[in-house]
């Protein structure tokens, strides 16, 4: 099995309007680095040039009924679970 990668309709600049992707990894960093040979560009905007998670945006994991924020790169992330990536929104 793999994991599915959601993205929200804020990314289909770089999607090209595809909302899932399907990645057999096993943590997050290897995750973005697989999706980044399928989304250009997308390693870029996730991850921040101190080396962690941009703060625009938050990873959420899903495992079965429960869910959970990836706050670091070496998350383990299982067969069939979900993970998916909402950009924050602010103003007013």
């Amino acid at each position: 099995m793999a994991v599915t990668v959601r993205f929200l309709s804020a990314f289909q600049d770089l999607t090209h309007s595809k909302k899932l992707f399907f990645v057999e990894k096993e943590r997050l960093d290897q995750i973005i680095d697989d999706l980044e040979i399928q989304v250009p560009g997308l390693k870029r905007k996730l991850i921040h040039s101190d080396g962690k998670i941009n703060p625009a945006y938050q990873l959420i994991h899903i495992k079965g009924d429960g869910q959970e924020l990836c706050r670091t790169l070496d998350c383990p992330i299982g067969d069939g679970e979900e993970i998916v990536i909402v950009p924050l929104i602010s103003g007013g």
